[in-house]
């Protein structure tokens, strides 16, 4: 019997993984998994470049508007209600895209986790809060308690910082010395492929701001105004909704010209964490809108 075969494409936002992903998927006959820590969640659209109806209509999707702003997911629930539908995917058609720029919750869901604490909510608020007013104190702190993890950790990923310090304040131990495995383990017994679309930066950059100024064009300014009164919610703490909150008084081109530049922030830190992986293999593509399926080897 065939091996099944999960196909995980990474990138950047607007590197164009949504058009691949449904022409990879609709050339293996098989569904798509979203792996977009913004997408999955139903108020949120526009501003999250949610995939079009159109393109949703090609090809069955999961985890496209399926949670609620008011129930937030995290890597290991977004793991937990995803893992059965990528089974069940995988016994009737052999083969599932999986698609998405959030990495941590790709690597939470393709491979066994290093055992943790549980979350400590109580705790998680103070430190964000606290990450809120003085976000330096809580660096410095990191340093201090797990210099190790420091080195290495994005000290500028609020949710990185303050994963590791609830860690190591639930457990008394060093969150370095937690994360234990040497090598990934599979959660699937599946052939697991990654791939990541690598783009030129300039490029990218152009395409995201087209795709800023498309956003304002479709509603954007609306849709986050809509949602002014939940801004405190993790959802809305991110590119294109909390640049609204924060700057009640900005124009519409100061508000393009700052999500663009947030966007691009956001994109270089996605491809700082994607150089870091062993087990991504990188496709630099001539130019993005050219990327053809031929790239990708579909033989295994």
């Amino acid at each position: 019997m065939r091996r099944a075969n999960i196909w995980m494409i990474h990138g950047p936002t607007a590197s164009g993984k949504t058009k691949l992903a449904i022409e990879w998927a609709k050339s293996l006959g098989c569904e798509i998994l979203n792996c977009d820590a913004r997408q999955i969640y139903k108020e949120l659209k526009i501003g999250v470049a949610r995939p079009s109806n159109q393109e949703l209509e090609k090809i069955h999707h999961f985890g496209i508007a399926s949670h609620s702003i008011h129930n937030p997911v995290s890597a290991v629930s977004y793991s937990k209600w995803a893992k059965p539908l990528i089974r069940t995917s995988l016994i009737k058609n052999g083969n599932i895209v999986i698609v998405g720029g959030s990495g941590l919750y790709a690597k939470a869901l393709l491979y066994k986790l290093d055992i943790l604490p549980n979350e400590n909510k109580e705790l998680r608020e103070k430190l964000e809060k606290k990450w809120n007013e003085k976000p330096n104190q809580l660096v410095e702190y990191l340093k201090k308690i797990d210099p190790e993890y420091a080195k290495e950790c994005d000290i500028k990923n609020s949710r990185r910082v303050i994963r590791a310090i609830e860690v190591i304040e639930s457990s008394g131990e060093k969150y370095s010395d937690l994360r234990t495995q040497k090598f990934p383990i599979p959660n699937f017994d599946a052939n697991i492929h990654e791939y990541a679309i690598w783009p030129d930066f300039q490029e990218l950059e152009s395409r995201i701001l087209l795709r800023t100024k498309n956003m304002f064009k479709s509603g954007l300014a609306e849709e986050a105004m809509k949602l002014e009164k939940y801004q405190k919610l993790r959802a809305l703490q991110t590119v294109g909704y909390k640049e609204f909150y924060t700057n009640p008084k900005a124009s519409e081109k100061e508000l393009i010209s700052l999500i663009a530049l947030k966007t691009r922030q956001y994109a270089k830190k996605q491809i700082t964490w994607l150089k870091k992986e062993k087990t991504i293999i990188k496709i630099p593509p001539k130019n993005i809108a050219q990327l053809e399926l031929s790239n990708f080897d579909m033989s295994k």
